[in-house]
């Protein structure tokens, strides 16, 4: 005979109220820049999954990476395994062995609600892509500017996988909606004049002008602005980093963000983003930490690479004694890797040196030409 009997939740009155206030906040779109709330109609899931297998099947690519990134959304999507990577190790644990209390069920519940979500909004996304893309051209032609596209597929598009790891993983308190750099460009500038010569233009473009009025559509580290975008100015992150960041409403409703930047600043950002890479698994860095993503791990073990130190020790002059415990750290690493032990301990010793090198890389990022050949 099957199993009629319920578990009864009890939730406290206030904690609904709360809880429906806010959600209903990012319905109406009130105080909060957000692509929306989504609901999932599972006859509409099913028939675009559906639908997408067929054109795998079907369909002749013209772009093989566009294939691929379909193929994967699939993947995603239809194999059961595949959620585990998007759950803690010990929610997956318990999900293999179907023994989930009550925390780990609703973290499954999270991850698979957003995989829907998230399916259910990309080709959305993908539209949003390819406008900002003759946007961002358009832009460039005028201020002088070089657009740089990410790679990819869709015209560069966050890979299905990175956005789903993105709203789980590293930020499970965001919603779906949250996610707003999906579609994402970048433009270029030799020098500071053309960059803030492309933020005025920008700052009285519709795209803009529609969200405004959230003071997080733009955030402008280099605090270039004055009178009322002046709200907008903020500091460099706290690995040093700076840009002006604009979020961009598009036309079919999809929240992109473009970055403006410039070059001395990208070359900075392209050699100081492994240690992000390895500084944000370590939550607020007070404390040490283990990296045990395969996927990370290979990331640091490729781009930390004698090149890398060459290039930091000559271009960072400042950051040569730091270097020489980042150097300890890979390693390590290669030894654990030869092991066919992928992960990687990090002291808090350790997260003083990644840090201290990440500033002195975004120091000299935002010095002139410095790191230009």
């Amino acid at each position: 005979m099957p199993n009629t009997e319920t578990e009864s939740i009890a939730i406290p009155l206030e904690t609904v109220r709360r809880n429906k206030a806010a959600v209903m906040a990012k319905i109406n779109m009130q105080g909060h820049m957000s692509q929306g709330f989504r609901l999932v109609n599972n006859e509409k899931f099913k028939l675009k999954l559906q639908t997408l297998r067929k054109k795998i099947a079907t369909y002749q690519y013209k772009d093989e990476k566009n294939r691929v990134q379909d193929q994967s959304i699939i993947d995603i999507m239809s194999n059961d395994g595949s959620l585990n990577n998007y759950l803690d190790s010990d929610t997956g644990k318990k999900l293999d062995n179907k023994n989930l209390d009550f925390h780990s069920r609703n973290q499954v519940a999270n991850a698979q609600l957003k995989r829907k979500q998230l399916f259910m909004m990309f080709q959305e996304t993908c539209e949003a892509q390819e406008e900002l893309l003759e946007y961002a051209t358009q832009v460039a032609s005028v201020c002088a500017g070089i657009v740089k596209q990410p790679p990819g597929a869709y015209f560069g598009v966050k890979d299905f996988h990175g956005a789903l790891d993105k709203v789980t993983n590293r930020k499970r308190h965001y919603d779906i909606g949250d996610l707003k750099d999906a579609a994402r460009m970048t433009i270029i500038f030799d020098d500071m004049d053309d960059m803030v010569a492309a933020k005025a233009m920008i700052s009285l473009s519709k795209e803009f002008t529609q969200i405004m009025h959230f003071q997080s559509a733009m955030k402008d580290r280099y605090g270039t602005g004055s009178g009322n975008n002046a709200k907008y100015n903020c500091g460099a992150t706290d690995a040093g980093y700076k840009d002006i960041k604009f979020f961009l409403k598009m036309s079919n409703g999809h929240i992109g963000e473009l970055q403006l930047n410039t070059k001395n600043m990208i070359v900075a950002k392209k050699n100081g983003h492994i240690i992000y890479d390895i500084l944000r698994n370590g939550g607020i860095l007070d404390k040490p930490f283990t990296i045990t993503s395969r996927e990370v791990v290979n990331k640091v073990h490729k781009n930390m690479s004698e090149k890398w130190f060459k290039f930091i020790t000559t271009r960072v002059p400042k950051a040569k004694l730091e270097l020489i415990e980042v150097k300890k750290i890979v390693d390590r690493l290669a030894d654990n890797i030869s092991k066919d032990n992928y992960s990687l301990a990090i002291s808090l010793k350790e997260i003083k040196s990644l840090s201290t090198v990440s500033l002195l890389i975004y120091e000299q990022g935002d010095n002139a030409k410095v790191l230009l050949d």
